[in-house]
């Protein structure tokens, strides 16, 4: 709690609008929303922070994280009937990576590989092994239905290994967000994209 303390009190002077408390929707930085013409264009970049978390004695090398959060300890929530574009950038020093909408998975059902029929809305990127390291693609779609979800990554055992943030779609939302479930953020990781 300590972490986001400071950010708190930094918003409550008003000197960052887009950081509020743990557990709070807030705008990140990689959120852009246009009310107007209810659309939101969201930047994710797959291993976020992989540098900070090795040179932090090796922080969780093993999991890898979409701007910095992993395994649900971030959701992204945005207004029912919204288009979404989501540009994608695999981040990582050696892996590829992909991202997809699909649908929430406990633990013991989780595939070990998603295919393109496991999307939401056709909503992935191609290959669906993966993009080289500093590759980017964009997912285009219409948030067409309240409800929870996952943004995952495809490739073999990445969902299993925790791979995946929430993605929400509501109907009253008046703008995208996102919301940091701290109590599924370990106080030693470095802070996820702010």
């Amino acid at each position: 709690m300590a972490r986001f303390a400071h950010l708190a009190l930094v918003f409550a002077l008003g000197l960052s609008p887009g950081i509020a408390l743990a557990g709070e929707p807030f705008v990140p930085s990689w959120i852009k929303n246009d009310p107007a013409a209810k659309k939101v264009a969201i930047e994710i970049v797959a291993d976020w922070n992989q540098i900070e978390r090795y040179r932090r004695d090796n922080i969780r090398t093993d999991i890898i994280d979409f701007n910095g959060y992993w395994g649900g300890n971030l959701t992204i929530i945005v207004p029912e009937d919204w288009s979404v574009q989501i540009d994608f950038i695999n981040g990582s020093s050696n892996f590829w990576h992909g991202l997809m909408v699909t649908r929430v998975y406990a633990q013991s059902e989780m595939p070990v590989k998603l295919k393109a029929e496991d999307a939401i809305w056709g909503a992935y990127t191609t290959p669906l092994e993966g993009i080289k390291v500093n590759e980017k693609r964009q997912l285009n779609f219409v948030a067409q239905q309240t409800g929870s979800y996952f943004l995952a990554c495809p490739r073999q055992t990445h969902l299993m290994d925790g791979h995946w943030i929430g993605f929400e779609v509501r109907s009253e939302l008046e703008r995208a967000a996102a919301i940091v479930h701290e109590d599924q953020f370990p106080q030693e990781q470095p802070p996820g994209r702010p």
